[in-house]
């Protein structure tokens, strides 16, 4: 059974805490289960991922979501492509306890799949959807940890932004490109072998934390993300068409970013 939590001023989240902060909340209504956590309090979980939204969506101003469902998976974190009755998007984490780091982590991949608006069908160029989403994890591990420093969801919670930084730190180092080594000969070894298995989760982080600078010098092109599935392709599709699908389908003012990130892979967004 789904339990709508809501934000309630004086809510403690521990014994002794107090209010959780309420202002700059994202438009994104969650709707976390009640059970299956272990001892993580769900409302305090859903403090957790509207931190997560606020750090992704707060990129995409223009984004408007239908609620979303979260509940336990135990065998990894996923997004339903079938959604629920009411057009509700379901994502499931696996999490069990109070480890605010996965459980961010996971939201804020599985929160970039929405905002990317995939569905089913072939696309031999999931892979890239895949490294964004993981870029986005680390993306929003990076901004909440420096949040909740100042202002985290309950004011005993500063300590976790510790936690939350290295989360995201111990990622980074578990892959990256050889030095000396271009993202673009990178891929070029291994481009079939992502196309074949787009979720080879070491070299969705080679890619994610390649792109990664891009994004953290211009992060309003997170913005574009919601356009990138809006042309759906084939089986035969170049990862070229594929960005230059994303590129036609984005507002203008994101597609010489995305040439950037095409020449990083030592191609060109097919016009």
């Amino acid at each position: 059974m789904m339990l709508r939590l809501a934000i309630v001023v004086g809510l403690l989240g521990f014994p002794g805490v107090g209010a959780a902060a309420q202002e700059d909340a994202p438009s994104l209504d969650l709707r976390v289960d009640a059970e299956g956590w272990g001892d993580a309090d769900p409302e305090n979980i859903r403090q957790v991922l509207r931190s997560v939204g606020e750090a992704l969506l707060g990129r995409i101003p223009a984004l408007k979501l239908p609620p979303i469902e979260v509940s336990r998976s135990h065998q990894g974190p996923i997004t339903l492509f079938r959604r629920g009755p009411a057009g509700e998007f379901r994502v499931k984490l696996d999490v069990e306890g109070r480890d605010w780091a996965r459980f961010a982590f996971q939201f804020g991949h599985e929160l970039c799949h929405v905002a990317c608006g995939g569905g089913e069908g072939p696309n031999p160029d999931m892979w890239f959807e895949e490294s964004l989403c993981e870029l986005a994890s680390l993306m929003v591990l990076g901004r909440m940890a420096e949040q909740w420093k100042v202002r985290p969801p309950y004011p005993n919670w500063k300590d976790y932004a510790g936690s939350l930084q290295k989360y995201r730190d111990d990622r980074l180092a578990l892959e990256k490109l050889p030095e000396g080594v271009s993202l673009a000969d990178w891929f070029r070894e291994r481009e079939a072998s992502l196309r074949r298995d787009p979720h080879q989760r070491l070299l969705n982080l080679v890619v994610a934390s390649a792109l990664l600078p891009l994004f953290e010098a211009s992060p309003e092109h997170w913005a574009a993300i919601p356009a990138l599935n809006t042309v759906r392709g084939d089986g035969t599709r170049s990862f070229s068409r594929y960005l230059g699908d994303w590129s036609r389908s984005a507002p203008e003012r994101h597609r010489s970013f995305i040439a950037a990130l095409a020449a990083r892979f030592g191609t060109a967004a097919e016009q």
